[in-house]
């Protein structure tokens, strides 16, 4: 994790000096000049602009949660050798001798220096390897001890059950994986289980896309630092430290570049850092039509970026605005999100998270929806509502949604014990109440 200086001075040069002036009261907008478009289309115009991040190498121990640039090919066979599914003797099918001569014993890792005879039988454990003339195994307990030595050793044995065909109870050379098999498909993620095939089979690095590193900044004159002792008139600022324990919970690289004060300098400054450190900008504030909203301007002007769309039909974060930019010739990618905690977080999650899937290589970014029952009657807003809801599953296995409570949009309690979004519909004359019982969407809020 990186850490920026809050207290920085703005440097006079042009790289950090803004050329966005505050409007006057009587020229500034009295509405929105952006269109305001559904969170389908957001979405789609988001995932339309990223470009996945390049490939690069690593070592299998750093790969966890990287998606695959290409097939991963077994180098090895697995098992390696013939190997023993169960504890016995190794024997030959041919030989139907019931009194067996042990002339030896093969743990895992043992040696396999035996010249196997009619009426010989070498003891084996499961796992361990088979001696080269032998081709069954009959198990431990199809067999009885008929001498043994004076240190407890056995001697002789008594097949009690002769085998029934070649190769009984012995796992052939790749007969889990074969060299050259394909063992993990491209575009998929890598998890605990992969990296034990990986190292099964002797790979050591893998080719995978990049990951993005994420710039935070919160703006705002009101906001103080976390566990700064309050001033009348000022809040916390717990936006970066939500958001960014949501990138940590996903092992995505932060560096957090403070609060910028409401000047088109202090913004730009900060921004400038953000560009040099990142591949994502996620901004919390100064999107809506207050006299200090400046933050698209300084985009607009400052980095000649593109804003792709400035307002969503949805509640809560109708004026999350997306831009792209490029810096230095590598295109950025900028989420402006609303100052209200809520509105930052449901917002974060339904439109950064598919942008960094999306860059990280998935090849399927979009959030998965499931059906959900409500557990009691919810009254439906103007707009369509991500409520926050969690999630019981009754007795015939469907999944019950209670809301998490008051879902204004600066309403953090409304994220506790949040394990869904639920995707409600607009009100209308005809309907403004979805009733107990009713089946909505959801999206399940959970890392990726």
């Amino acid at each position: 994790m990186f850490s920026f200086d809050d207290e920085v001075s703005v440097s006079k040069s042009d790289k950090f000096k803004s050329k966005v002036q505050f409007p006057k009261a009587s020229e500034r907008h009295r509405k929105s000049p952006y269109p305001m478009i559904p969170a389908t289309e957001a979405t789609e115009i988001i995932l339309r602009d990223t470009i996945t991040l390049r490939h690069q190498f690593v070592a299998i121990k750093d790969s966890f949660g990287y998606i695959l640039y290409e097939d991963v090919i077994a180098e090895e066979p697995y098992p390696p050798f013939p190997a023993s599914i169960k504890d016995g003797y190794a024997v030959l099918t041919d030989d139907t001798t019931e009194i067996r001569k042990v002339v030896g014993i093969v743990t895992p890792g043992g040696h396999l220096d035996f010249h196997l005879q009619p009426g010989q039988c070498v003891r084996v454990s499961t796992g361990s390897a088979i001696p080269d003339q032998s081709d069954a195994v009959i198990q431990v307990e199809d067999t009885t001890i008929i001498e043994d030595d004076d240190e407890g050793n056995e001697v002789c044995i008594k097949i009690l059950k002769q085998v029934e065909k070649r190769y009984q109870d012995i796992r052939p050379v790749g007969s889990d994986i074969l060299k050259g098999e394909v063992l993990i498909p491209k575009y998929h993620k890598v998890s605990a289980a992969d990296i034990g095939v990986m190292v099964t089979c002797g790979i050591q690095t893998i080719s995978v896309f990049q990951k993005p590193v994420v710039s935070l900044l919160s703006t705002g004159d009101e906001l103080l630092e976390p566990g700064t002792p309050l001033i009348p008139g000022y809040i916390r600022d717990c936006n970066r430290t939500s958001l960014e324990f949501m990138l940590y919970e996903n092992r995505i690289s932060m560096f957090d570049v403070g609060i910028a004060r409401d000047t088109p300098d202090d913004i730009k400054c900060k921004l400038v850092s953000a560009f040099e450190m990142s591949d994502v900008v996620i901004t919390t504030g100064s999107v809506s039509m207050g006299e200090k909203d400046i933050l698209k301007q300084v985009l607009e002007t400052d980095f000649k970026a593109t804003i792709q769309f400035a307002r969503i039909n949805m509640k809560p974060g109708k004026p999350t605005t997306f831009s792209t930019a490029y810096v230095d010739g590598v295109k950025k990618y900028v989420f402006s999100l609303p100052g209200n905690p809520v509105s930052a977080f449901v917002c974060f999650y339904l439109f950064v998270i598919p942008c960094i899937k999306k860059l990280m290589g998935f090849n399927e970014p979009m959030h998965k929806t499931i059906k959900v029952q409500l557990a009691h009657d919810i009254k439906l807003d103007e707009r369509p509502e991500y409520h926050r809801a969690c999630l019981v599953c009754n007795e015939e296995g469907v999944f019950m949604a209670s809301s998490t409570g008051p879902q204004q949009s600066s309403r953090l309690l409304s994220l506790q014990n949040a394990h869904a979004l639920l995707l409600l519909p607009p009100r209308t004359s005809s309907c403004t109440v979805l009733e107990a019982g009713s089946k909505v969407e959801a999206i399940l809020v959970k890392p990726i």
